[in-house]
């Protein structure tokens, strides 16, 4: 299938980009390196995402840009270019805060570009040295999953039929107690918040991070887990089709 670059912005923005307000949390160097830093940075791309990374109080933030003040604005003049940002083969304009540019991003051993680098290099792991680092990989990819979902629903072509069709709530996603996301569909759109909320109207929970790990990697069928109850799921089940339809997409965006 064919990969729209206009989702797969989104897409890097909000899923990839955006786990890093989970990754300092759970990751030790990261965290120092958040706590090292207090700069709001835009990036604006054209016909794509126009949104800010903020960094404050050894916290990250990855939100839709809302009229504040920023210390960088990055330009990008089509989602392909900033596609290819991300994947490190082009560089955006800088529109403001050029030298701030290069100390925060400019180099592999700047802040943002060593934060991205390491989570990248933990998400995309095949082989691993300790159960810490393949939880923590299957954490991230969980909350990139969720992310996944809500922006993959909103801009592809094929999954905004599904999308259109999961009613107004929250669903709760989560792996039983270790972590929890919610999707939420309000005005026709899908957006998610890192953390389970209350009064979701449907549930889907991996029963630990083993199950959460083989269905996130497709080593093991959703189905087949359901029936063995090793996936539960509950609450309003229409939700959930149509959720799982759109997840089906997600990993042609997410790899």
């Amino acid at each position: 299938m064919a990969v729209d670059n206009k989702t797969l912005a989104f897409v890097n923005f909000y899923a990839a980009i955006g786990t890093l307000e989970k990754f300092v949390e759970y990751d030790e160097e990261a965290k120092e390196i958040a706590k090292s830093q207090n700069v709001t940075v835009r990036f604006h791309v054209k016909g794509g995402p126009d949104g800010l990374v903020i960094f404050k109080d050894g916290k990250v933030s990855v939100i839709p840009y809302d009229q504040r003040r920023v210390n960088i604005h990055l330009y990008c003049p089509s989602p392909e270019n900033f596609n290819k940002v991300v994947d490190g083969t082009a560089m955006p304009i800088p529109v403001k805060g050029l030298f701030k540019t290069l100390k925060f991003m400019g180099s592999k051993t700047s802040p943002f570009t060593r934060l991205t680098d390491k989570m990248s290099a933990i998400m995309r792991a095949k082989e691993f040295s300790s159960k810490e680092e393949r939880d923590l990989c299957t954490i991230l990819s969980f909350y990139a999953m969720a992310a996944g979902i809500c922006e993959v629903g909103n801009h592809d072509e094929i999954a905004s039929y599904a999308m259109n069709r999961v009613l107004d709530g929250k669903i709760v996603l989560g792996i039983k107690d270790v972590c929890y996301a919610t999707i939420i569909k309000k005005n026709g759109a899908l957006s998610v918040v890192r953390e389970g909320l209350e009064g979701g109207r449907a549930f889907m929970t991996f029963g630990d991070i083993d199950i959460a790990k083989g269905l996130i990697d497709g080593e093991l069928d959703s189905m087949a887990c359901v029936s063995s109850g090793k996936l539960e799921t509950c609450g309003h089940m229409l939700m959930l089709e149509n959720i799982n339809k759109i997840l089906n997409i997600v990993p042609k965006y997410l790899q």
